[in-house]
């Protein structure tokens, strides 16, 4: 890390057989307080990930939210395929959605426009964001699968239950991040935004949760990818921020839940995933 390199760490233990997950550490020339500054209000996903196509906060006046904070969304490239996908959704995992956002694509009915369709997950996400911000995982909807709903909020509050640093380490942020927003603790900040990353040539758009608070002179954080349309379930990263000689030191933990790594030959998809 002192010579400037991203240290990969291994895997986590595996919170369920649907997960990925992977431990960094890296150095970043800034101060600690510039490094919360661009976590919280300034994320620059798209300058180090090409996967990225468009970024845009979310009430960022602590708000509400307006449906205009998701006007950059757009399903390109690829639009014609993902306006048969959302126009014939159904329970299963080709689209992430709860039975009533599935009932809302169908009563645009199939003439509806490309236009339509946008503006109906648009609407979506915002009941999303809406109910997440009053309450927290609780909110979350459950995506209708072919058998069984599958619960993002649960798979995310398992995902800290299993991690025993935060625990012990920060027992305030934890409980924090588990019962958001109850019990918010004196200086922690957080941030809303959306990304449209383009995975498997079509694009996924991702409700992202950043909080983070300073404590015992560094500083812990979390990113929580609340809701992600297709692909993934859901993700979460926690980690911290240790002020040192010339900026400061950042571990980093992320746990992603996928379906795609379940089922017949999950170990091995898992293994060759975590790497």
């Amino acid at each position: 890390i002192k010579a400037g390199e991203l240290v990969y760490g291994g895997s986590l233990d595996a919170a369920s057989d649907k997960e990925l997950s992977v431990k960094l550490g890296f150095h970043v020339k800034a101060e600690l307080e510039n490094v919360k500054e661009i976590f919280l209000h300034f994320p620059k996903k798209k300058e180090f990930d090409s996967t990225v196509e468009a970024l845009g906060m979310i009430a960022e006046d602590g708000g509400d939210g307006t449906l205009e904070d998701f006007a950059g969304v757009k399903l390109e490239p690829n639009g014609d395929v993902m306006k048969k996908l959302y126009i014939g959704a159904s329970p299963g995992s080709d689209l992430n959605l709860s039975k009533e956002e599935i009932e809302k694509f169908k009563k645009l009915g199939k003439s509806a426009s490309h236009a339509d369709i946008e503006q109906c997950l648009r609407l979506i996400l915002l009941d999303r964001f809406r109910a997440y911000k009053q309450r927290g995982l609780a909110g979350i909807p459950s995506y209708a699968r072919s058998k069984k709903e599958f619960s993002a909020g649960d798979e995310l509050k398992h995902q800290i239950e299993v991690g025993p640093i935060l625990k012990t380490r920060s027992p305030i942020f934890y409980k924090y991040a588990m019962e958001y927003p109850k019990n918010k603790p004196d200086g922690a900040e957080e941030s809303f935004f959306w990304v449209n990353s383009i995975i498997d040539d079509k694009p996924t758009i991702a409700l992202v949760h950043r909080l983070g608070m300073p404590q015992v002179g560094g500083y812990v954080y979390m990113e929580r990818h609340f809701y992600i349309s297709r692909s993934h379930n859901c993700l979460q990263g926690i980690g911290a921020a240790l002020p040192v000689e010339y900026g400061a030191v950042v571990l980093y933990a992320t746990r992603t839940s996928t379906d795609q790594v379940s089922g017949f030959g999950g170990s091995a998809k898992r293994t060759i995933g975590n790497k």
